[in-house]
């Protein structure tokens, strides 16, 4: 495993460092107070190309590595963990199950225009009693003549009221549980399809984050995205790649609560001198730092297996799982070593705070890593199927 960056994976990670700081910043503290969607951010990445960095050169992008991607997220979410996962969701929940399970009239139609960060999508898979279990999907799609017709909720859908367009899963065959699972392409404006969003989060506040509801709705058959009864597979594949890009997200979040943490440290002053001399104090940080490094080289390792080919699920899972959980563990140590002014949104490791808890839950709980790990490790699942 090479641990050098090319010139071109440490030129895509300084940019998006740059673009951040310049683009993201100055106004993440008042996205997050007004709970404010950030459109012109989404299209200035495209601009910057920093949108298209896993879509195939023929359709816009740059055709690049899981590594690039990885270290931009990193980047983006040390500034703003919200605005950096609702980027990666692009590439992973978006443009990935296209590229992979799409025909060609359908990546020339979405493909380009998601690169160029002029549309986004959103990916509808949770509904109100489907969650962990995917299985438990109930929203239905009835072949009819030439079009599909779609009846359901979803919910906890990400861009779920500013989406162009989304990637619907529906049962087209209950009786063949899994494998009567398709995805549907369903255009903004269809007929019979419309949103509401979800207020007041404790979290990820500028996500555009709610619920889809299909009434009827029909759409030409040609809107069905791969094969039907392989919605499953699809949907499988693109949320191990949003479990990939947390990773590298919860790496970026841990960086920004170190770096803050060492600062305020450094600069508080108690009892005589800088609180950053107390014992405790540098083993909150000691352990930050350990926690940091481990999950940066377990977020790489899985970029490495991926741009290689090899089988990467059990690392994923690995990754995401320790990641997660030190990234909140971390957050939570900076508030402390903050003191009353971590409880103020006047330093950002608060917001880091609140941030994380949503990783703690999305692309797969916590508890579902363990069983993931549990599984490809001794052969059982832990699931009655």
């Amino acid at each position: 495993m090479d641990l050098e960056l090319t010139k071109e994976q440490a030129m895509f990670r300084d940019m998006a460092k740059e673009f951040a700081q310049r683009e993201i910043l100055p106004t993440t503290r008042e996205r997050d107070r007004e709970a404010k969607f950030f459109p012109e951010i989404v299209k200035k990445t495209g601009q910057q190309g920093l949108s298209g960095v896993m879509v195939p050169k023929e359709y816009g992008g740059l055709g690049l590595d899981w590594l690039t991607v990885g270290l931009i997220a990193e980047q983006i979410c040390y500034f703003d963990f919200a605005v950096g996962i609702t980027l990666f969701g692009q590439t992973s929940l978006q443009a990935m199950p296209i590229l992979s399970a799409g025909d060609e009239a359908q990546k020339k139609k979405y493909l380009p225009p998601l690169a160029r960060g002029e549309i986004v999508g959103c990916f509808a898979a949770v509904e109100p009693n489907a969650g962990s279990d995917a299985t438990a999907i109930e929203t239905t799609a009835v072949l009819d003549g030439d079009s599909w017709v779609l009846n359901g909720n979803k919910t906890w859908i990400t861009n779920a009221t500013v989406a162009d367009f989304a990637l619907v899963l529906a049962q087209t065959d209950r009786s063949k549980g899994t494998k009567g699972i398709t995805t549907f392409l369903v255009d903004r404006g269809t007929p019979g399809f419309s949103h509401t969003k979800i207020e007041h989060k404790l979290g990820v506040r500028s996500n555009d984050i709610g619920q889809l509801f299909f009434r009827d709705c029909r759409i030409p058959r040609t809107n069905q995205l791969g094969p039907v009864g392989r919605g499953m597979g699809i949907a499988l594949g693109s949320i191990e790649h949003t479990r990939f890009g947390i990773a590298w997200a919860a790496v970026g979040l841990m960086q920004a609560c170190i770096d803050a943490s060492v600062k305020y440290c450094q600069e508080r002053i108690q009892f005589g001198k800088p609180i950053a001399s107390f014992q405790l104090v540098q083993e909150r940080i000691a352990e930050m730092v350990v926690d940091c490094e481990a999950s940066r080289w377990l977020a790489y390792r899985v970029a490495y297996l991926k741009d290689k080919g090899l089988s990467y699920s059990r690392e994923t899972a690995i990754a995401k799982l320790h990641n997660v959980e030190a990234a909140a563990k971390a957050a939570k140590a900076a508030v402390e070593l903050h003191g009353a002014y971590g409880f103020s949104d006047d330093f950002p490791v608060e917001r880091h705070y609140r941030d994380v808890i949503a990783p703690l839950i999305f692309g797969g709980t916590s508890h579902v890593q363990k069983l993931i790990i549990g599984r490809l490790t001794l052969g059982i699942d832990a699931i009655a199927r």
